[in-house]
C-alpha cells in the first residue's frame, strides 16, 4: 500500500464520502427505508396481516362460543341435533357474531362519543 504524504490521490472524508439517505429497515434488516420512515412497506404489510389474522382468530373464537352456546340451548329444548340442526346453528352463530361486531364497530363508539358529549356540557354548565 502506499499512500502519497503530498496529498495526490488521497481520500478526503469531506470529498469522498457522503451520507446516505437511506437506512436498513430496524425490524427485518434486509430492506432499506428513507430516513424518514419507520419500517419497510414489507414489514408494514405484515403488521396489517399479523393485526387481520389475530382479529379473525378472535371473530372465529367468537363463534365457536356462540356455536356452543347456541347447540347446548337447542339440546336442553329437545330440538332434533341432525346435520341440519348443526348447520343451521352455526349460521345463526355467524350470523349473531357478525351483529355483535357490527354493534361494537359502529355503535358503541357512537354511544362513547354521545356520552362524552353530554358529560362536557353537564361540566360546562357547572362552570358559569
Amino acid at each position: 500500500m502506499d499512500i502519497q504524504v503530498e496529498g495526490s490521490n488521497n481520500r478526503v472524508a469531506g470529498r469522498d464520502y457522503y451520507e446516505n439517505q437511506i437506512k436498513p429497515c430496524p425490524r427485518c434488516e434486509v430492506r432499506v427505508i428513507d430516513r424518514d420512515k419507520h419500517i419497510c412497506n414489507h414489514c408494514t404489510k405484515e403488521e396489517r396481516d399479523e393485526k387481520a389474522r389475530g382479529q379473525m382468530a378472535l371473530f372465529g373464537l367468537g363463534v365457536l362460543f356462540i356455536f356452543g352456546w347456541l347447540h347446548d340451548w337447542r339440546s336442553e329444548r329437545g330440538l332434533p341435533p341432525g346435520i341440519e340442526g348443526l348447520a343451521g346453528t352455526l349460521a345463526m352463530s355467524v350470523g349473531i357474531a357478525i351483529a355483535a361486531l357490527g354493534i361494537f364497530w359502529f355503535l358503541f363508539p357512537l354511544v362513547l362519543e354521545i356520552g362524552a358529549a353530554y358529560f362536557e356540557s353537564r361540566r360546562n354548565r357547572y362552570r358559569e
